[in-house]
């Protein structure tokens, strides 16, 4: 394939070492500190979940009971005694249950967001590898057509001895290779910063290998398709349903039942005392109402997301689709037709002014045109990778193996 002579070829101009594989730098993204923020914020909507959903700790109560204020006896009257008891808040609906499955819904919906994360920074991993291919194939554009710009100095250098061509011609042969020069220059400092930008993804030491890129994960067919953006909006929906029907349910009041055993010193001869009641609040304040009311909102919000991320990503990838058509035919067409008559045109042009029957003018605009062709192929090309990893993205397709 096309794309993996390309990136032979950049590994042939590249002379630095490598230090690590495209596999091991995606598991150094598993633990970037985004990923692993989202990672802890997941468990604790799950713990909350819990605390949230629990009916609460039973009370126990101790207290003494109706002693005389003079003697504090417990034998003095039949009403003193100590008591014992004990209350529990008891749920008469199954609210605490949804509102543990809307909390854990949440902690689900931030684990795909973890997940989705770590295909971002892996989409951006990919994007600076892509920016490395294309920026070596430009040097070797550059490199290419600076040794051509030297040997076609050498016969012009021979053309004005013999006064075929003049002294201007023969400064801007010159002029025109100290250009080549200094984009050359300017593309290998570009590649340095490219490189550079790698450390905030993988604080990894040396460099990429570029033999270790599965390249035929953009290029291949892959059959995987799991948006975990989508499925972070739809535990979002879910999460919002059991609010909606916790909210409902919490017009049933919880009751407090509670019992109680008084030891008393049995004066009358009626042994010891026990109680039992049953507490619960009247919901006749507007917070009831309102927390169902906020439930129902967020609910409605929760599936207008929802719709209009689907109908932005159908969009999306039709457009992306369009886009990767568009580039492949305008390649095609480069690699088929302009380049070979754009090769072939600096070829007959050079012969010519190696014979004097061409001028040095165009022969350089011969050079220039093939030189601006193959830098534009170049970054159709890795335009091209970047819009079918995008669209792969988008649909959930495997990034990284």
């Amino acid at each position: 394939m096309k794309t993996l002579v390309m990136v032979s070829t950049f590994i042939l101009v590249s002379s630095q070492a490598f230090g690590y594989s495209f596999s091991e730098a995606v598991k150094r993204i598993e633990t970037h500190e985004a990923v692993e923020s989202l990672n802890q914020m997941a468990g604790a909507l799950t713990e909350k979940g819990s605390v949230n959903g629990s009916w609460g700790d039973p009370m126990i109560k101790l207290a003494a009971k109706n002693f005389p204020k003079d003697s504090l006896k417990d034998d003095e009257t039949p009403m003193t005694g100590i008591e014992v008891g004990l209350s529990q808040k008891v749920a008469l609906t199954t609210k605490y249950g949804n509102t543990q499955d809307a909390f854990e819904s949440l902690g689900q919906a931030k684990r795909h967001e973890a997940g989705d994360k770590k295909k971002s920074l892996v989409v951006s991993f990919w994007k600076i590898v892509i920016e490395q291919k294309r920026l070596g194939e430009e040097i070797q554009i550059f490199s290419e057509n600076l040794a051509w710009v030297t040997k076609i100095l050498k016969v012009s250098k021979k053309l004005y001895s013999n006064g075929k061509i003049s002294q201007q011609a023969l400064l801007d042969i010159q002029i025109r290779k100290s250009e080549i020069e200094a984009g050359l220059s300017n593309k290998e400092f570009e590649l340095k910063e490219s490189q550079s930008r790698l450390g905030y993804l993988l604080d990894l030491e040396g460099e990429l290998d570029l033999q270790t890129v599965p390249w035929r994960l953009v290029e291949g067919p892959n059959t995987e398709k799991i948006d975990l953006k989508e499925l972070s909006l739809e535990s979002k929906l879910k999460a919002s349903k059991h609010m909606v029907t916790a909210a409902k349910q919490s017009f049933v009041p919880d009751m407090t039942f509670s019992v109680g055993y008084t030891k008393r010193s049995n004066i009358d001869n009626r042994g010891d005392f026990v109680s039992a009641a049953v507490v619960f609040p009247l919901p006749i304040s507007g917070k009831k109402y309102a927390g169902h009311s906020k439930a129902v909102h967020e609910r409605a919000a929760a599936e207008s997301l929802l719709r209009n991320y689907r109908r932005m990503k159908n969009s999306r990838e039709r457009a992306l689709e369009h886009s990767i058509s568009r580039i492949e035919n305008e390649l095609k067409i480069l690699n088929q037709k302009t380049i070979k008559f754009a090769e072939n045109s600096r070829k007959v042009t050079s012969k010519s002014y190696g014979y004097g029957r061409s001028s040095y003018v165009e022969l350089l605009q011969s050079e220039l045109k093939l030189q601006s062709l193959l830098l534009k192929r170049s970054r159709l090309d890795a335009n091209l990778i970047i819009k079918k990893l995008e669209k792969r993205y988008l649909v959930g397709e495997r990034l990284y193996e």
